[in-house]
Order: C-alpha cells, then structure tokens, then sequence
C-alpha cells in the first residue's frame, strides 16, 4: 500500500508539473525512459544498426538548452527520427502473458501530456508492432559476466572515471544505461521500496550536477540501494573508494546490539557490546550509511553494518566505546591494520567445534552436515554413514561450497519432484520473465531419508544457500530453525560502468512451487531462534542446541546467567540462573561467598555472602560445570563498605613494626583512645584473627604462624572502621 501510494502521488505529481513547461530533471527524466525503451524495442536499434550511445551524447545538449514543451517534444522528435523507420509487424503481438511475468512492461508513461501526439504516435508505434527477437543488448550468460551478458554496456563507458572524471553527459549516460538495464531485466523491480521510475526521478540530476569522483560514485550508491537487494551491495564497488581495513574484530547483531563475537584487541571481549565509533553511536552509523547500502530486510542490512562500522582506510585510527559484561563503559583506540581477506575473519563460526567439520554422527544417533565444508564428492560417502540416523541437521549458516546440496536432494528425495519455480528473463522480448520449474530427485527412490531433516539458518545464509534451503525444505519431514536470511536468491548478472566501477543485479527470480516469492523476505524458519549475549560470552551455540532438541537428541547444554552481578557491602543473598537439561555443579573461589554446589537441570545459584568490612570491593568467582561442556564462570562483585576510613584520610591509629615479622602493636594516635575490635584478613578475604582489645594505650598482635603477604588490620568503633594495610616478611 505505501508503495502504491508513493506511485500514485507521483504521478499525480507528474500530471500537473508536465502541464506547464518541463524542468530540467523532468527532461532528463523522459528522454531515458524513450531513449532505453526505444534500445531495447526499435527493429534497427535492437539489432545495433544505430549507435544509439552516440545519438544519446548528441543530443543531451539540446535537451539541456531545451526550455518550452514544444522545444523538448521538437528534441524528442529529431532523437526518434535518428533510430529510423520501425519495421512494421506481421504477426499478431505477443501480450498475452499473465502479469506475474510481465511486471516489468510498463507503457503508460508513453500518454503523459507532457508528449505532444507526433511522439506518442513514433512511441505507440514502435510499441505496437515490436516482436520477440534476437537483441544485441543482451545475451545469454557466458560465465564471466554472469546469468545474463551485456556485450556492448560493459563497461557502459569505456574509461576509468576515477583518474579521468567523466563529463556531465557522460555521467548521464552511465546513468541511463544503467537504470535502463535495471528496469527491463530486475525481475525484483516490484518488490523495491520505492518504484523504479521514482528512483530515477529523484537521482538524475545529483548525477547531471555532482563535481568530483567521490560524490559521484556515492550517488551511484544512492540509486543502486534503491534495489533492496544484498546481491547489488556485494557486487557494487570501487577500487578508489572502498577502504576494506578493520580491526581484528568480528560483530553481529545480538538482541537488537552490535556484539563482539571474536576480537583480538585489547581487553574487547566475547560478548562486549559496541556503544560508538569514532564519536558517533550505533544508532547514528545506520542513519548515516543507510541511504547507500542494498538490503532487502533489516537482518541482512545490519549483517553489512556489523563490517562497515569498522572498516576504514589501512592503518587508520579506530576509536570504539563498548560495554562489557557488567555495563560498564570502556575505551579502546587501536589501528586498521587488517584486510578483511585475512583468513582470520573466517575463522568464526557459530559453534567452534564444528567450523571444520564436514560431517559428524552424535551417539544419540543424530546426524550434522557442515554445508559451507561439504564438496560435492563427499556426499554419497556422508550418506552412507548417516542415512539411517533419526534425524540430519543440515548447517546453511555459510555458503555452499560447491553444487553439493542438489547432489543430496537427488539422493534423499522419496520421488521426483518440484522444489523451486524460477522466473527467468526473456532476452528475446525486454520487460518479461517464462517460468522454468527445477526438479531433483527420482521416482521410486528405495533409498531415501526416511528421518527429519532439520535446516540451520541466518542472516549469512544468502543466493545459494537460500536455494540450498529450499531443495532440503522439500523433503516430506522437514524443519527449519534459525532466523531471517538474506532473502537475495537467484543468479546474478555484473557489469561494469567504467573500469573501475562494477556493480550487478539479481537475474532470476525465485519463488517456492506454490509462487510464493524469497525475494527480501529470506527462507522463514519454523522456529525462530536467535543468539544471545550471554550464549556468545559462554561460548554457545543456540541454534544448533534447538536443533538437537528438536531432534530429540539429550546433548548436554548450560547456560548461567547473568555473567556477573553487583552486590552491597552488608552480608546477603544473591542468585543466578541456570539452564541445562543435565547435572551440574558450581564452586566459589571465595570464601566468603557460599553457595549451593550442584543441581540438575534448570535451576538457581544462590550466593551467601558474607559483609564486606574492608575499604576494597571485592569478587567471587563461580565456576559451573557440566560433563562434556566447557566451564561456565560468573562472577560476583561486592562492594566496598560504606563505615570504612580509608587510608587517604585522617590517621587515627598506628601499626609498628610495619613491615613486621609477626608480632606488632595498634597504638591509637593519643592516649585514650579505646580499641574495641580488630579483625586480621587475608587477600582472599579470610578472617584470620579476630580479638577484642581493652587496652587504652594499644595492643600487641602475634602473627609469625601467618605466611608472607600482604594484609588488612581492620579497626572497629561505633560503626566507623579503619583499615590499614600490614606487611609480614619472613
């Protein structure tokens, strides 16, 4: 609806400009809209028996210089003239085509006022009596450029923009064959935010008008984000421009935060959270970045953010703001010393223990298969080995390596069968699509997976492994869990604008049996499952343990949270959470921290904590295990007492000898000075003496059986405390 109604107000917008005479913009607008439709459309331009580039450069002038409707329609008329007579048809039209397939064929523009009705007939004309055929604009894939092939626009322009910056006609005619291509052969232009004529409408003259490289590729950018396409991101660059350097730091978007999943720089951590960068938060970056990024959906879109807010030119300075565990901020300034090719940055996956593999049998008789590791000559081997388990997770959290997933759908379809419907473009007749149905699989196929087939996914899962997804959903018993893919399917086609500037499109369209479509909207899973903060900083992988469970497979798993927790100084309680489906156990590494030291299954750490006399908070370790986990600790920190005298202040007592053998005296600062209580502790927060003291003038302490260190002498009257730091040597 908000689609339609941008359309709707554009048009109206249109009708009631062009009734007057036409702007500068509005001119452009038109002559690429009659220029590409005449390309593609003409007999003699159609068969590149007119330079059609050569008659656009001549005449942008005058349609510059043009200022009345009548001079504009007068340029029209002379541009027109130039392609020649239209052969005239002999056989009757092709439009019988249900709209699915011909979304791209939209003529109505040729009946704006705006043309005077010599040119509508010239338009209607060639329109009318225009028949599928051979186009020298467009071929077949050869590889190299992709599933389609544009031999005389790649590149559009013949010249490296950067080192000789193009002129404003040259700039135009980058843009209009771009745009044009876009139009006839996107099979997405429907699903784009805002229509494709309006995209146009909006961006011709920041081209027309933009001075220097830098502006001029961002406003390539602009217009190619209006595609809502992740395979356009990846495949739209520049050399001069794109500075791929970053830290050695690895991000994703964890419950709606750009998290640290990998990091080594400084103290950043698994699980830290990224407040800003280089003095602009999170939230600003994305405002900022997302008028020139292609994504379809809000995953993909902050699966790209997770790299950009971190790239930059090599060796440049980065400063990040980051949370860590406690919600404490911290600063790290480091450089971009890595390029983002280093096999370092591929070393990350979900579950550590499984990067590598590419297929694993669990004894609970449960199958895993690693699709970014599987090659297709391993496939019948892995078969062989799980083909009579209960249940196979299948990992697409990657990309395929290779065409191994359609040698799997052959070998575990019951039947042959239709998994995926393809809209492929019509080379022969610009603005159409003809379905073509993919099939796998083998009728009567004795040996087929009779267990469940259980599908991974996320936001990484694009084009291949999106289709991947779909041969496997196929089979009768099927699951998918996971969250929103990229929803960018299809084969590509690239080209070039200049030398220096590629960029690219989805060429095919790709929609299930049933018509429904992928296109932005990714593979839905059955079961939604995300990460969390706490499941990255232990290590976990979430997705994967719903897998299992779905698979009725008992596989250890423990989460404790929070990771850490504040408590006050006086004595207390404290819990954290635990979630396992087996037997734990926890142990403190503080003494004066107690807690319950096992459970099994889902349960609650419950820390007694004893006061905290001293003038230093301090912290409590919990270490929680499982069989076959790793070890999970949370920390506890407690503050500081709030009746201590700290050492800075007003000294009221003396300790002599310090350093001291063993044995030494409290002597109070004058005479009279009552001393109630006094406590000896050790760094580890043990009480290892405590006595009363009736002595005005002080008393003497024996400690020669305490070992060497460091010590507190804590000094207690009426709720006010002194502590003083003692040394014992040997």
């Amino acid at each position: 609806m908000k689609k339609l109604c941008l359309f709707i107000a554009f048009c109206t917008l249109s009708t009631t400009l062009l009734a007057q005479n036409p702007t500068y913009g509005q001119r452009l607008y038109y002559s690429c809209k009659v220029w590409g439709f005449v390309k593609y459309y003409h007999s003699r331009v159609s068969n590149c028996q007119v330079n059609w580039d050569s008659v656009l450069q001549h005449t942008l002038p005058l349609i510059k210089s043009a200022v009345t409707n009548n001079e504009f329609n007068d340029v029209l008329d002379t541009m027109l003239m130039a392609a020649g007579p239209m052969e005239i048809a002999t056989t009757p039209s092709p439009d019988t085509l249900p709209p699915e397939l011909k979304r791209n064929l939209r003529f109505g523009w040729i009946n704006d006022p705006l043309f005077r009705d010599d040119v509508k007939d010239i338009l209607d004309t060639i329109k009318n009596n225009f028949r599928p055929h051979h186009i020298c604009w467009v071929h077949s894939g050869t590889g190299t450029s992709g599933y389609l092939a544009f031999p005389y626009d790649d590149p559009v322009i013949d010249s490296n923009t950067y080192t000789n910056y193009p002129s404003e006609f040259t700039r135009l005619l980058i843009l209009f064959k771009y745009w044009n291509i876009i139009n006839y052969f996107n099979p997405y232009n429907y699903v784009q935010d805002n229509p494709w004529d309006s995209t146009l409408f909006n961006n011709v003259l920041s081209i027309d008008t933009v001075s220097n490289y830098t502006d001029f590729f961002k406003s390539i950018k602009k217009i190619t984000a209006a595609c809502n396409d992740a395979h356009v991101e990846g495949l739209t660059n520049s050399p001069a421009y794109s500075s791929y350097y970053t830290p050695r730091i690895i991000l994703r978007y964890v419950q709606n935060k750009y998290t640290v999943v990998k990091s080594e720089e400084g103290n950043l951590s698994k699980g830290d959270i990224i407040a800003s960068i280089d003095g602009k938060t999170t939230d600003q970056w994305e405002d900022s970045l997302r008028p020139y990024i292609s994504a379809g959906n809000p995953s993909v879109f902050r699966r790209f953010m997770c790299q950009y807010l971190l790239f930059g030119a090599g060796g440049s300075r980065i400063q990040i703001v980051y949370k860590d565990s406690m919600d404490s901020d911290h600063s790290l300034s480091t450089y971009r010393n890595y390029y983002l090719g280093d096999s370092w940055f591929a070393g990350y996956y979900p579950n550590d223990t499984l990067g590598n593999a590419k297929w694993k049998k669990w004894n609970c008789n449960i199958g895993y298969v690693n699709m970014g590791k599987l090659l297709t000559s391993d496939v019948i081997t892995m078969y062989s080995a799980l083909k009579n388990t209960t249940a196979i997770i299948f990992d697409i959290r990657n990309y395929p390596k290779d065409e191994s997933p359609w040698s799997i759908g052959n070998l575990i379809y019951p039947d042959h069968r239709s998994f995926v419907k393809l809209a492929l473009p019509n080379i022969y007749y610009p603005g159409t699509c003809y379905w073509y149905h993919d099939f796998l699989g083998q009728n009567n196929n004795t040996n087929y997976y009779q267990g469940k087939v259980i599908i991974l996914c996320n936001q990484e899962t694009q084009s291949a492994a999106e289709y991947s997804c779909m041969i496997l959903r196929a089979m009768p018993n099927s699951v998918v869990i996971g969250s929103q893919t990229a929803g960018t399917d299809g084969d590509c086609s690239f080209f070039n604008l200049s030398w220096e500037i590629q960029t690219g499109f989805t060429s095919l369209g790709v929609y299930y049996p049933n018509g429904d479509s992928t296109e932005r909207i990714g593979i839905v899973p059955d079961s939604i499952v995300y990460p969390t903060s706490a499941g990255i900083r232990q290590g976990r992988d979430e997705v994967l343990e719903k897998a299992l469970q779905a698979a009725g497979c008992l596989v250890p798993m423990l989460s404790v949270t929070p990771a850490a927790r504040n408590v006050a100084a006086a004595a207390g309680t404290s819990s954290f959470t635990v979630t396992s489906n087996t037997n734990w156990a926890a142990v403190s590494d503080a003494s004066w921290c107690k807690i319950n030291s096992s459970g099994s299954g889902n349960g609650t750490i419950t820390a007694d904590c004893a006061e905290n006399t001293s003038y230093q908070p301090r912290t409590a370790n919990i270490h929680v295990t499982v069989a076959g986990l790793p070890e999970q600790i949370v920390t506890l920190i407690q503050a500081r007492s709030t009746n201590v005298v700290e050492e800075d202040q007003e000294i009221t007592y003396q300790i002599y000898p310090n350093p001291t053998k063993g044995k030494f005296r409290i002597i109070p600062a004058w005479i009279g000075k009552g001393i109630p209580e006094i406590s000896v502790v050790d760094m580890d927060g043990r009480e290892i003496l405590k006595e009363q003291c009736k002595e005005e003038k002080g008393c003497e302490i024996n400690l020669s059986s305490a070992p060497e260190g460091i010590y507190q002498i804590i000094i207690k009257k009426d709720n006010i405390q002194v502590v003083r730091k003692l040394v014992i040597i040997r």
